[in-house]
């Protein structure tokens, strides 16, 4: 939802830019790929192409919250701050701001038709239907749980949590006041249903349905892109963007505290999660209903789930024959190398953004359960086992940035700009 300031600095930009329709598109091209979740670097790299193929001379410093450019030659600069709330990925608008972005590339549109197509794909909205949202969320808990190595009552109570977060989300899109609690609220609602559960019907390794009912909350994949912007000398836009996984955290933490506060600790034990084989079939329908679910979530095009499956089924099968290996401690990272080059060279064919490829497959890899677990042990008082957790879920997300950067070193994007 914009607000007040957000809405007056952008009818600033448009103001202290008006009658040059290039500078304009710059500004609106680089906020509509902000809202679509590219990160910061990739961002500055998008606008500053942009700007040479329409002959504009231009400086910009991008942040998770705002973008400021300096457009024009040294003696005659104009300044633009556009103060923005943090972006979403959101895999359709990356691809048609992408087709978009060839023909500016390629000087195939005027400035002024591609200005108004840039804000037509940026103002669209989510295509998923409330249901279908609701959905999605329990289809990924459920499809999580089995991955994280649940037994059918652990699975059962995920796709349960998945369910009432899934209208809980519903509900956030109507509701100011609960769109901003949402993280907490869920995680309560989380922890209220696994502790009844295992009160009433069966007792449960907590873990499972705790971190999977949840786990499109966690901000892994915002901590892979922290540690990717630290990793390219983006240093205050990495700094900011590790504050936003703390709050995430915190506020995820602080909504399991509730729960216990109020229904008591009962089965709270997070127990040890061992890495074990999965039957064939588990496992395809797991990254089924995992793939089917993050490609509604993150809003990609009909034409792109597909691609969406192959992207988790190549994270998860990877990453399983690499942790079956002598050297299993380096699985993440082996994934995550064999996941760049494959969405890099699928980019290349597909002639796509790399995100619509690579996004799913990091969501599978990343290690946001991790960190969540880690406030779990801390709320329990178990501070060595909540330190020894945080630092491998860094340490994972440290792999699977390595394996990115050096994919790229053998296999670069067909155009820099493509790498979301």
């Amino acid at each position: 939802m914009e607000t007040p300031r957000v809405a007056e600095s952008e009818a600033a930009a448009k103001g202290a830019l008006a009658g040059d329709p290039s500078a304009q598109l710059v500004m609106a091209l680089g906020r509509a790929y902000h809202q679509a979740g590219v990160s910061s670097d990739q961002l500055e790299d998008l606008m500053s192409v942009a700007a040479r193929s329409l002959g504009l001379e231009l400086q910009v410093t991008a942040l998770p919250t705002s973008i400021t450019a300096a457009i024009g030659p040294g003696d005659a600069q104009r300044i633009v701050l556009l103060r923005l709330e943090p972006g979403a990925i959101d895999l359709r608008r990356l691809s048609l701001l992408n087709l978009v972005f060839e023909r500016i590339v390629h000087r195939q549109t005027s400035p002024a038709t591609a200005t108004r197509e840039v804000e037509r794909i940026a103002a669209l909205r989510h295509d998923a239907r409330p249901l279908q949202g609701v959905a999605a969320y329990t289809l990924l808990s459920l499809g999580a749980a089995v991955i994280l190595g649940g037994h059918e009552q652990e699975n059962l109570a995920a796709a349960i949590v998945g369910l009432a977060v899934g209208l809980l989300s519903v509900i956030g899109q109507r509701s100011a006041t609960v769109g901003r609690l949402f993280e907490v609220l869920a995680a309560f609602v989380a922890t209220a249903i696994v502790t009844l559960y295992a009160a009433v019907f069966h007792p449960l390794n907590v873990y499972v349905p705790l971190v999977a009912g949840v786990i499109q909350l966690l901000p892994g994949l915002q901590l892979t892109s922290a540690l990717h912007e630290l990793a390219y000398r983006n240093l205050v836009a990495g700094t900011a963007r590790l504050g936003g996984v703390l709050m995430t955290l915190l506020s995820l933490g602080c909504g399991f505290a509730l729960g216990i506060s109020i229904l008591g600790p009962g089965q709270m034990h997070v127990g040890e999660i061992a890495f074990n084989p999965l039957p064939w079939y588990e496992l395809t329908l797991a990254v089924l209903a995992i793939g089917t679910a993050v490609a509604i979530l993150e809003n990609a095009r009909r034409i792109d789930y597909p691609l969406v499956l192959a992207s988790c089924a190549v994270a998860e099968v990877s990453y399983r024959l690499f942790a079956a290996l002598p050297g299993h401690q380096l699985a993440t990272f082996g994934a995550a190398l064999v996941v760049g080059l494959l969405t890099s060279a699928g980019a290349r064919l597909a002639r796509l953004p790399q995100a619509v490829l690579l996004v799913p497959g990091l969501i599978i890899l990343v290690p946001g359960s991790l960190s969540y677990e880690s406030v779990l042990y801390v709320l329990q008082s178990n501070a060595s086992g909540a330190v020894a957790i945080a630092v491998n879920s860094v340490l994972a997300a440290v792999e699977i940035v390595a394996g990115l950067l050096l994919a790229q070193l053998f296999l670069t994007p067909s155009h820099r700009h493509d790498d979301v």
